[in-house]
């Protein structure tokens, strides 16, 4: 059946399938896969790798459901997992006399944290931030899993590219400065490249898009529309943005800005108007500013007002 399918969607459903996040979906259908397989698995070995898989799958529905960084490639797998999830569990758990082992590392809100990878690299990650990485990279690839925001300082290596791949985005360097914004929940990507050279490639959009960057570019990627938005601004905006509490606001959603607030003061914000939160703000905050002189100055720059009720921020218009 392997056969029938296109090789672009077999490769996207091996990167979905390999990468390190035990989805409820995936764990379903390989649980589904393997219990028909039992009765006919033949050999010492091949019967160990089936208890493998099936351990790790146990013990991935035991926890609290995992954010599924690439959903987007679900739909593309749904069609393919019947054929081809056994023959790349084989090839992950049998063939493979090597196995990369993985760290997950994921920030609180109100805090922020800095991991060293074991190539040198560095990144900052913000609050509400998920980084799923290998403890040792392995072939020629570098590769990162990122929901949430990090500012990133690559080590250079001329023979292994450096990939952060976020839900929307694969932000692809070879030893580069940059800060990279993609929650789940916010409704755009943020890319900011302070030094070097990277090629920002979009994916599972109707049209997908490869978009090199120079130092001092900003790419903004809207997820309802796929529209990419170029802007050029200052570098030090976002130099560390994440540990220093340097907030940067360019033309962003008040709803985006509102649950940037939420992670970092630890607070919960409701917008009493669904069309507030389209409101659209350019404001950066350097100097480590309260949560209230931020709403202030978001007030005094928009038609945005906030009050405190019982200990929730509320955002309304103007009155």
């Amino acid at each position: 059946m392997l056969h029938q399918y296109p090789e672009q969607v077999q490769s996207e459903f091996a990167e979905w399938f390999a990468a390190p996040y035990d989805t409820e979906a995936k764990d379903g259908a390989m649980r589904e896969q393997w219990e028909k397989l039992e009765p006919s698995l033949n050999g010492f070995k091949t019967r160990c790798s089936y208890k493998t898989v099936l351990e790790k799958i146990q013990k991935s529905e035991a926890r609290v459901r995992r954010t599924a960084v690439m959903r987007s490639v679900l739909r593309v797998a749904a069609a393919v997992v019947m054929a081809f999830a056994l023959i790349t569990s084989v090839k992950l758990f049998v063939e493979s006399e090597r196995r990369v082992e993985w760290e997950e590392v994921y920030v609180a809100n109100g805090q922020s944290r800095e991991v060293t990878l074991n190539d040198g690299s560095v990144l900052r990650l913000a609050a509400g931030s998920r980084l799923i990485y290998p403890t040792e990279f392995d072939g020629d690839v570098r590769r990162v899993y990122l929901s949430g925001e990090a500012y990133a300082d690559i080590a250079k290596d001329e023979h292994r590219r450096f990939i952060v791949s976020t839900e929307q985005v694969d932000v692809v360097v070879h030893g580069t400065k940059f800060n990279v914004r993609s929650y789940e929940s916010n409704s755009e990507v943020e890319l900011m490249l302070l030094e070097g050279a990277v090629d920002m490639q979009t994916k599972s959009l109707s049209q997908n898009r490869v978009i090199s960057m120079r130092p001092g570019d900003f790419l903004k990627l809207d997820k309802r529309s796929g529209r990419v938005i170029y802007e050029s601004v200052p570098k030090d905006m976002f130099s560390q943005t994440p540990l220093t509490q340097k907030l940067t606001f360019i033309n962003s959603r008040l709803g985006d800005i509102s649950m940037q607030l939420e992670r970092l003061f630890n607070v919960r914000i409701i917008i009493d108007q669904a069309e507030l939160a389209e409101e659209r703000y350019y404001s950066a905050f350097v100097n480590n500013e309260s949560l209230d002189r931020i709403l202030s100055t978001l007030e005094q720059n928009g038609r945005m007002s906030y009050y405190w009720k019982s200990g929730t921020i509320h955002l309304c218009y103007n009155k």
